[in-house]
């Protein structure tokens, strides 16, 4: 057999980011990845020493797309703060619904790196974080967005993982983030 394709590892974090998307962190394998590249598997090795490395790779891609999204509606509900961080939860939660087997990924399955945060991974955060320090300033910003990110985070979980049947989830999320950030909200009137 011929192998004529040459692949680089941006090439090989695409298809691992659309084989995640299809078909689950199950089916990513050296192997299956050289077959759809039609390349020796031996040859992806020169990209990543092993599969967590690859994943990892996949993981910074996913949460770059993240922090665009946030990003978008950050800039989207400018100048109102109450409306921004809710709008930013919502398309939080739409992303992580529409990339389950990736949201799993970042969230669920994969260690925190332990030289901190990602660049990918502050840039998720940036536009929660600035504006919850706008809303109630530096000092409380980081503890609203952690808190912020709790909620959200864990009412997705809960939606992937088929525990909100007995609601309306959708409402269910709105009704509790409207709460959440109105209560940041009259926090910061009364400070």
């Amino acid at each position: 057999m011929v192998y004529l394709q040459k692949i680089n590892q941006e090439t090989l974090v695409d298809n691992a980011y659309e084989l995640l998307e299809r078909e689950g962190i199950e089916a990513i394998s050296m192997r299956r990845l050289a077959q759809m590249l039609d390349v020796r598997a031996s040859s992806l090795y020169h990209h990543f020493p092993d599969k967590s490395t690859l994943l990892k790779e996949v993981a910074e891609k996913g949460r770059m797309r993240l922090a665009e999204k946030l990003k978008q509606a950050y800039n989207l509900a400018k100048p109102d703060l109450i409306r921004q961080i809710t709008t930013m939860g919502m398309i939080y939660r739409e992303w992580g619904l529409q990339h389950p087997q990736l949201y799993r990924l970042l969230f669920a399955n994969a260690p925190l790196d332990e030289n901190g945060p990602s660049a990918a991974s502050t840039a998720a955060f940036a536009p929660i974080l600035a504006a919850t320090e706008e809303l109630l300033g530096e000092s409380q910003a980081a503890m609203a967005t952690q808190a912020l990110w709790a909620f959200v985070h864990g009412y997705v979980m809960l939606e992937l993982t088929g525990h909100t049947q007995q609601c309306i989830p959708v409402e269910g999320f709105q009704f509790g983030l409207t709460c959440f950030v109105e209560g940041l909200g009259n926090r910061a009137v009364h400070s």
